[in-house]
């Protein structure tokens, strides 16, 4: 009986094969002949692997049958090695047919998508990096773009107008994002303590930015080439922020920055957002003209690949700068899976003697995931993450979620998980940890690949081989047996460049610095919007001392607030950590705890005392440093 039921099991199967296939492929064909830039649209690219399977399927079949028929008429005619020869084609071409398993593979993509993830909920693997080591600082704010927004019916309104993005909303959160990262509530002096961390983890003492030291900014402008203004790039407004905050609140010269993608075209849209405000700053791509300079390749292949296959030169402004952020988008990739931080550095690849007008990234694309499955395969992106002229010198990564776009390509789309709920992500995400940022990113785009609309597309698809190249950036362990990471080429090979880890659920995004448990990824998630709500009616002045504090800290209540005012303690999702009766008492000692006793995680809280009078109530922010 079980045997009838996997014949059925089979025959079902392949009828689905021959139905889907055929399906598939008259509809690629009459969407993509009469205008063939379809082929990029997403109902096409869902098309084609199960027009191509089909394709597969029946011609390692047919193959099969014409070989075998060949073979029998010329053994009858006693042609035995011409003979032998069909009999050998046909059964390298049966061989195809078993092995290739299109069916199979349909079959899961259609009934049997596996949702896990590849490693173990909050099981971190690596070494945490950065002045709070695996912190990772997560800005949502959806008032950062027009909800209104549709790309098909926007004109010459586009995504990168100011119509359609609020510059002081980009600019506020930014600035959030980096006092919270380094645990300040003063952003010159988060500033200080970045650079501090950075210059003392390298070497260079315990020392602050310094005057004439050079920035490199690398960021993302793939789809400049395709002079597509519907397609999205790194968002004009927070290029705008950052330079600012270079310029303003560290202190840099215009003329010390150096900001693009080295190899692509710069958009002449930014020429009038970007350039006009920051006029002194050096603008780079692969062409040069109207203002931007031509990037120049280093004079030698400084870049080694470690399966020794491919050198690259890198740009010389990374050389001459003391420091490098690295600015990607928050994207999906047919051919990556998703393409972050590692990725972003395809646009630094050039090999010796290509010209920068005309490089293409597409020489690497063979160690990608959609081209090697499995895990402990050779990944030049750990490559790219490690290398002492790009890695090396990440002082900060950013992660441009402003808008999000799908594919390599950047179509602009809204995300459907929470906090999203089917508006653009209006989000940026910054640290100092490369693992932990894209770990985090890749726990974003995977979640929102579960959507009825986008089930089984990448990152889903590929999730094995990106989770493979985090955590061979995280660990030796994971590498390939006859590979050794040393993308300098001198014999020193990689330690670990940061922690990898995936949250306990979509639902609390919790990781093990979260939960007490591990030594992985700190996520501060902060929705401007909540940590409004606590502050707006509040007189900020401090009231706490010291502040930053370690062990505690002294609120010192000012006059007239009645007896039964209270001390309440906000944590910048705008949930209340602590509270207590301040009993008429004038001084009040906190911990740095919990309502439960519990000691709270490093970073920035909000107080707020008040009585039962309306006009009395006072807050402020309030820093825990590490213990």
């Amino acid at each position: 009986m079980r045997n009838h039921r996997d014949h059925l099991k089979r025959k079902s199967s392949i009828f689905f094969l021959i139905l889907i296939g055929i399906a598939s492929t008259i509809w690629f064909l009459i969407r993509v002949i009469p205008k063939p830039s379809r082929a990029a649209y997403p109902c096409m690219r869902a098309a084609a692997p199960f027009m191509s399977a089909f394709i597969i399927y029946l011609l390692s079949l047919g193959t099969t049958v014409i070989t075998l028929k060949k073979f029998k008429q010329h053994f009858a005619k006693a042609k035995y090695l011409s003979g032998s020869v069909f009999l050998l084609v046909a059964i390298l071409s049966f061989s195809f047919y078993l092995l290739q398993d299109s069916k199979q593979s349909i079959a899961r993509s259609v009934f049997e998508l596996d949702e896990t993830f590849p490693v173990p909920s909050n099981d971190p693997v690596g070494e945490a990096k950065g002045l709070f080591p695996g912190r990772v600082v997560w800005i949502y704010d959806a008032d950062a773009t027009d909800e209104n927004y549709d790309p098909a019916s926007a004109g010459n309104d586009w995504w990168y107008s100011h119509n359609n993005v609020d510059q002081d909303v980009v600019e506020q959160m930014l600035s959030a994002a980096i006092m919270q990262y380094a645990g300040k509530d003063d952003i010159s002096a988060a500033w200080e303590a970045i650079f501090k961390s950075f210059n003392s983890s390298h070497g260079r003492g315990e020392t602050g930015y310094t005057e004439g030291e050079k920035i490199a900014v690398k960021i993302n402008l793939t789809n400049q080439c395709c002079s597509s203004s519907e397609r999205m790039d790194a968002t004009p407004q927070l290029l705008n922020a950052l330079l600012y905050e270079l310029t303003v609140n560290v202190g840099v010269q215009e003329s010390d920055i150096t900001l693009g993608d080295p190899y692509r075209d710069f958009r002449a849209e930014y020429v009038d957002i970007v350039m006009s405000e920051f006029p002194d700053v050096n603008y780079i791509d692969g062409k040069g003209g109207n203002g931007v300079i031509q990037t120049a390749p280093s004079a030698n292949e400084v870049l080694v690949f470690s399966d020794k296959v491919k050198k690259s030169t890198l740009p010389q402004c990374y050389l001459d700068a003391t420091y490098l952020i690295n600015m990607p988008c928050l994207k999906t990739h047919n051919a990556g899976g998703i393409t972050i931080i590692a990725k972003n550095h395809m646009g630094s690849f050039l090999e010796k003697g290509s010209n920068p007008a005309s490089q293409s990234a597409a020489a690497m694309h063979y160690s990608l995931p959609s081209n090697v499955a499995g895990q402990k395969k050779y990944r030049h992106l750990v490559d790219f993450m490690g290398h002492e002229q790009t890695g090396g010198k990440g002082l900060l990564y950013i992660v441009d979620g402003i808008w999000a776009g799908e594919d390599w390509s950047g179509w602009i789309k809204r995300f459907k998980s929470a906090p999203f709920n089917n508006d653009y992500p209006n989000s940026i995400l910054v640290g100092q940890d490369p693992v932990a940022l894209e770990s985090v990113c890749f726990d974003i785009l995977f979640e929102e690949c579960l959507s009825d609309e986008t089930k089984g597309m990448y990152p889903i698809s590929y999730k094995n081989e990106v989770a493979d190249y985090l955590l061979q950036c995280a660990s030796a362990d994971y590498w390939p047996e006859n590979i050794s990471y040393d993308p300098e080429g001198d014999g020193s090979v990689l330690k670990s460049l940061g922690v990898f880890e995936h949250w306990n659920n979509a639902s609390d995004k919790k990781y093990s610095r979260n939960l007490g448990t591990g030594d992985g990824i700190e996520l501060i998630y902060i929705d401007m919007a909540a940590l409004a709500i606590n502050t707006v009616e509040a007189d900020h002045v401090n009231l706490a001392s010291p502040n930053p504090f370690t062990n505690n800290t002294t609120f010192t209540l000012p006059e007239g607030l009645d007896p039964d005012a209270k001390l309440a303690i906000y944590d910048l999702s705008g949930s209340m950590v602590y509270q207590m009766n301040c009993n008429q008492s004038r001084v009040i000692i906190w911990y740095g705890d919990d309502s439960q006793g519990r000691l709270l995680i490093p970073g920035l809280y909000i107080y707020k005392i008040s009585d039962q009078k309306i006009s009395n109530h006072y807050s402020g922010k309030v820093s825990i440093l590490n213990r």
